[in-house]
């Protein structure tokens, strides 16, 4: 049985993925109209290599071990998935992972994620290797892309 908490970490990602999707997937049409009055939506790759919402739902097997920190989850093992999941991000954008550090992730879909413990997660138990200055990029909150995108206003 699901508790409640993990349900809610469950929609909230479904959420983000589909409003990743719909600010994203813009119809051929309203590219369309009124070209010389507006300038066109960011293309469907560009919008997405500037958001890290996409990359990190590569943390969602990683969910149960954030989630249970009180001594839920085995702290000495990784959930499936979860350092595959990990590698990948840090492969195509390692920066995203100051949403973990700054707390940006955990505030959007309302799991707690401790910094000690996502540390010991990409260090010790997934054996991944962050560069020396990890910490002072998530610092400057300006090397950071933002977690997603809102959609801007329609006419």
């Amino acid at each position: 049985m699901t508790s409640p908490k993990a349900a809610a970490g469950t929609a909230v990602l479904l959420l983000l993925l589909l409003l990743l999707t719909s600010t994203i997937a813009a119809p051929e049409a309203s590219k369309t109209i009124a070209l010389d009055s507006m300038p066109l939506a960011p293309a469907a790759e560009d919008a997405a290599s500037t958001t890290c919402v996409g990359s990190l739902l590569a943390l969602s097997p990683c969910l149960p071990f954030f989630r249970d920190a009180d001594g839920g989850t085995d702290a000495s093992s990784a959930p499936e998935g979860c350092c595959e999941g990990l590698r990948g991000i840090v492969a195509d954008q390692e920066v995203c992972l100051c949403h973990v550090v700054n707390h940006t992730l955990e505030r959007a879909i309302g799991v707690d994620i401790p910094a000690n413990r996502a540390f010991a997660l990409i260090g010790s138990l997934c054996g991944i290797t962050l560069p020396e200055d990890f910490l002072v990029t998530c610092a400057s909150r300006n090397n950071v892309p933002p977690l997603y995108a809102c959609p801007a206003p329609s006419a």
